[in-house]
């Protein structure tokens, strides 16, 4: 009974100090954060005394927003102490598309709860992540945006009625743009499915009720009231029928 009791302290414990990141995709990443790119480690710093972030020297492989570097901090330790269950560490020769922004010291970082793609690692949403990444960037390198928001079911029937259809593309990506009522005023395509299935995802968009807020930190109105809206097609496999969807699996 007293090492059962141990045991049930011990994982409450960590449950209650496990690191909580609020949901994140690479477009809310691309619209909020200061730097985005593909980059490689090549040295690890330790850490400076106490800092929580520690300093990496990275080659820049590809540039999507913000301006070049060769060097960020992540947020973690790569001294060997322990830190925070939030605390992460990449060692010389990883090859990361990361999003980062400055911290009060004005350093550059990134961390656990920021959007990272490890290509050194497989995973089945890597590449369409990092394309997502690169038609923003293409699109417009400077985008920013620190809205949120919700759109109404009609959007979500559209999706639904979906099942089964055969597009060549994996995702495609839609520009709505506001008034100061919130009411839509013009959907554009950023990237499409190159389908007529396109027009009526314009449609549906351009007559869609919104609920816009600022999410963050930062409640601050956004300089431009616009969103980019993803919808990613997942084909048939295991016997399930293609289908099409907002976030990506």
């Amino acid at each position: 009974m007293k090492y059962l009791l141990t045991i049930l302290i011990f994982v409450i414990g960590v449950k209650s100090f496990a690191c909580k990141c609020a949901f994140n995709d690479p477009i809310r990443s691309f619209s909020t954060e200061e730097f985005v790119g593909h980059i490689k480690i090549t040295q690890v710093y330790p850490n400076e005394g106490e800092s929580s972030v520690y300093k990496t020297d990275v080659e820049l492989l590809e540039l999507f927003k913000g301006s070049e570097i060769t060097s960020i901090f992540v947020g973690g330790r790569s001294d060997g102490k322990i830190g925070t269950s939030c605390d992460v560490f990449y060692p010389a020769g990883s090859e990361l598309v990361v999003t980062a922004s400055r911290n009060s010291s004005g350093q550059l970082v990134f961390g656990m709860c920021s959007f990272i793609i490890d290509l050194n690692a497989e995973r089945r949403s890597n590449q369409i992540n990092l394309d997502v990444i690169r038609t923003l960037s293409k699109w417009d390198n400077t985008y920013s945006s620190n809205l949120e928001y919700f759109i109404s079911s009609e959007f979500a029937d559209l999706l639904e009625s979906k099942k089964g259809i055969q597009v060549k593309e994996r995702f495609a990506l839609f520009e709505v743009n506001f008034n100061d009522q919130q009411l839509p005023i013009e959907v554009n395509v950023i990237k499409g499915f190159e389908d007529p299935v396109d027009a009526e995802i314009v449609e549906t968009l351009s007559n869609c009720t919104y609920k816009l807020r600022p999410f963050g930190a930062d409640k601050s109105r956004s300089d431009s009231i616009k969103i980019v809206v993803p919808v990613y097609f997942y084909p048939a496999e295991r016997g399930n029928k293609s289908f099409m969807g907002t976030f990506v699996l």
